[in-house]
């Protein structure tokens, strides 16, 4: 099927999916989405590991498990560094120079974990919001 009939079921199909996330939000959160404070991101959706066609090749998850190109599009979606200091922050020491590798970061190994996760968010959000300051001269 083709046309409006099945645009309208995927935007139903959508539409379902993003009540399902809303229901499952905090009074907290769904009002920082009214009120502009937050935003819903569209990630990809990793794969079970038990799924037998996967692809074999460079993996983009830390050793943990840390998707970072979830966590990379998560970064992007912040307009503070503060937003991106406690995304970071409880993250292990591992994970943070997983994503500064994934990143292009250099000389993050001897870093204590409050310096990079410093650096990872002038990586991020610093570079957009400094990007953002200098377009709006």
């Amino acid at each position: 099927m083709s046309g409006p009939e099945s645009t309208g079921d995927v935007a139903v199909g959508v539409l379902a999916r993003v009540g399902e996330l809303l229901a499952g939000l905090s009074a907290a959160d769904v009002a920082a989405l009214a009120d502009g404070r937050a935003r819903l991101v569209v990630a990809p959706v990793t794969p079970p590991r038990d799924v037998p066609d996967r692809p074999v090749g460079p993996t983009t998850s830390a050793p943990s498990g840390v998707d970072l190109a979830a966590a990379s599009a998560t970064l992007d979606t912040f307009v503070h560094r503060r937003d991106g200091t406690a995304y970071l922050t409880p993250w292990a020491m591992r994970d943070l120079r997983a994503l500064a590798a994934g990143l292009g970061l250099r000389g993050v190994a001897g870093l204590r974990k409050a310096e990079l996760v410093e650096r990872l968010v002038d990586r991020t959000i610093g570079f957009r919001a400094a990007s953002a300051a200098v377009r709006a001269r």
